[in-house]
């Protein structure tokens, strides 16, 4: 009996941060902090992930892929976490290359960097290496994500982070390009009016492939895996950099190419 209501608590826990965290991304009010209380612990979090794409779905969305944050030990360390995390890619959230960036209904946007994988083939099992993202990787893209949290005054802990979607709020991809034999030697520079944030492919996980191939492993054991045509936005090279309406957006990752947007109210 006792397991049982306790069960019961915690499915309604997902459900209610599901919704209210789904209800602010949609141009509702930022959760309350407070509501993060009753997450105990990173299964419960990404119940609640899962359930706000559920809702997603519901509403008419669908997922295209996942995006992996985390990626540097800076990031981590301030989580406080061991290793990275994940969250999902709505085709209702990515712009179109050349579409402006509309602040409304964001909280606090921040710009990422990030090279975006195309896959061709499916990956799966707790064992994918960077040579096996290399070989089912399609194409790669620059990218830039722009990420935004739900939380009222931001994610404070890792569950809070989970729980929201890994802050998913935007994706635009530039062209995409063949994947170079080498990803690691990449480096990155985000313009966004006089401001130029320097990065580098070796911030994420050392090689952004070794990320793909986290994300093979974290989605395997969650009972997933990644399938053909997925976009898997793999880490940030640069800091995140806040945004405002006015600001233009370039990512500039060399031989990857360069991707831009504009940012309006």
């Amino acid at each position: 009996m006792e397991k049982t209501m306790i069960q019961d608590q915690a499915r309604q826990t997902v459900q209610d941060l599901a919704r209210h965290l789904w209800q602010a991304a949609q141009g509702g009010p930022p959760v309350d902090p407070a509501a993060a209380d009753r997450l105990d612990g990173l299964d419960l979090a990404y119940a609640v992930e899962s359930a706000t794409r559920d809702l997603a779905l519901a509403a008419g969305d669908r997922v295209i892929g996942y995006k992996i944050g985390l990626t540097s030990q800076p990031a981590r360390d301030a989580f406080g976490a061991d290793r990275p995390a994940a969250g999902h890619l709505l085709a209702g959230r990515l712009l179109e290359d050349g579409r402006p960036l509309t602040t409304a209904g964001l909280f606090a946007p921040m710009a990422e960097v990030e090279i975006a994988f195309v896959l061709g083939e499916a990956l799966s099992g707790t064992d994918v290496t960077v040579q096996d993202v290399h070989r089912a990787t399609a194409a790669v893209a620059p990218a830039l994500e722009i990420v935004d949290s739900r939380w009222r005054g931001g994610a404070r802990t890792l569950p809070m982070l989970v729980a929201d979607n890994t802050n998913a709020a935007r994706a635009v991809l530039g062209p995409r390009v063949t994947p170079p034999a080498d990803l690691s030697r990449i480096t990155a520079t985000l313009r966004t009016g006089s401001r130029t944030v320097p990065g580098s492919a070796t911030a994420v996980m050392g090689d952004p492939a070794a990320a793909v191939a986290w994300l093979a492993g974290h989605l395997w054991r969650r009972g997933m895996r990644l399938e053909a045509g997925d976009i898997v936005l793999s880490g940030t090279l640069c800091a995140p950099t806040a945004i405002g309406a006015g600001d233009r957006l370039v990512a500039d990752l060399g031989e990857l190419g360069r991707v831009a947007v504009d940012v309006t109210s």
